[in-house]
C-alpha cells in the first residue's frame, strides 16, 4: 500500500506546523521573561502564606523545636509566634498593589530567605542534631535540598529586586 503525503504543508509560502509551535513557544517565552517579577513575587507570597499558616497549624511542635536551637531557644515563644507571622503578613503586603509597599515587602522577603539560608547552613555545619521547622513539604526535604531551594529563592528574589519598577 502506497502512503501519500499531503504537499500543501510543505509548499513554499505556507509555513510548516512546527514552525507556528516554535513562534508560540517563543511568544510565551517573551510573555514569561517580561512577567518574571511578578511570578517571583507571587511565588513569594504563595511560599510565605504556605509555611507560614503551616507554622501556625503546628504551633506547639514548632515552638518546642525552636527552644531546642542554641542561642536562640530562650526565646522560643517569641520566634514561634512572630516568624509565622512575619511569613504571613509579607504574604499579604506582596500581593498589595501598592507598589512601595510591595517593593518593601520583596525586600524584606529576601532578606528573610537569606537570613534563613544563613540558618541552614549554619545548622548543617555546626549542629550534629539538624532541626528544621520550616512547614510542609519543605519540612521534609533533605538538608541539601532545603538549601539549594533557599538559595533559588534567594537569587529569585534579587533577580526580581533588580528588574521590577515598583
Amino acid at each position: 500500500m502506497e502512503k501519500r503525503f499531503n504537499s500543501t504543508v510543505y509548499q513554499q509560502g505556507q509555513p510548516a506546523s512546527f514552525t507556528k509551535r516554535g513562534s508560540s513557544i517563543r511568544s510565551g517565552a517573551r510573555w514569561v521573561y517580561h512577567h518574571l517579577p511578578d511570578l517571583i513575587i507571587y511565588g513569594y507570597a504563595f511560599l510565605y502564606m504556605y509555611t507560614g499558616w503551616a507554622k501556625f497549624n503546628n504551633i506547639a511542635a514548632f515552638i518546642r523545636g525552636n527552644s531546642k536551637i542554641p542561642l536562640l531557644g530562650q526565646y522560643a515563644k517569641l520566634i514561634g509566634y512572630g516568624i509565622p507571622s512575619l511569613e504571613i503578613m509579607l504574604a499579604i503586603l506582596l500581593i498589595v498593589p501598592v507598589s512601595q509597599i510591595k517593593r518593601f515587602a520583596l525586600w524584606t522577603s529576601t532578606l528573610l530567605m537569606a537570613v534563613f539560608t544563613i540558618y541552614l547552613s549554619l545548622m548543617v555545619q555546626f549542629v550534629e542534631k539538624k532541626l528544621c521547622h520550616c512547614g510542609g513539604v519543605i519540612e521534609s526535604t533533605g538538608w541539601k535540598t532545603h538549601i539549594a531551594f533557599n538559595i533559588i529563592w534567594l537569587i529569585a528574589g534579587l533577580y526580581a529586586l533588580k528588574r521590577t519598577k515598583l
